[in-house]
């Protein structure tokens, strides 16, 4: 039997510019990520290094800070 544990089932998805963490339950999805203090944001896989992280295999990615993971730009129409 699988037990869960406090917290395990969170997104924690980071947000790409200041690494604040979602604290949304994990199947939030597609709603927006949200932090502890009520920021929301939207993001997708990483264009520059495809949700690595890393550049060149050492750097760490300019465009996500290393999370994998870039913002994106929603539009309202």
């Amino acid at each position: 039997m699988i037990s869960k544990r406090p917290g395990a089932d969170l997104c924690l998805r980071r947000h790409a510019e200041t690494g604040a963490e979602c604290c949304l339950t994990d199947s939030h999805y597609p709603r927006p990520h949200r932090d502890i203090n009520g920021a929301i944001w939207h993001d997708g896989l990483c264009p520059e290094c495809h949700g690595g992280g890393t550049v060149l295999d050492t750097v760490v990615c300019p465009s996500c800070n290393g999370v994998g993971f870039a913002l994106l730009e929603l539009h309202e129409d």
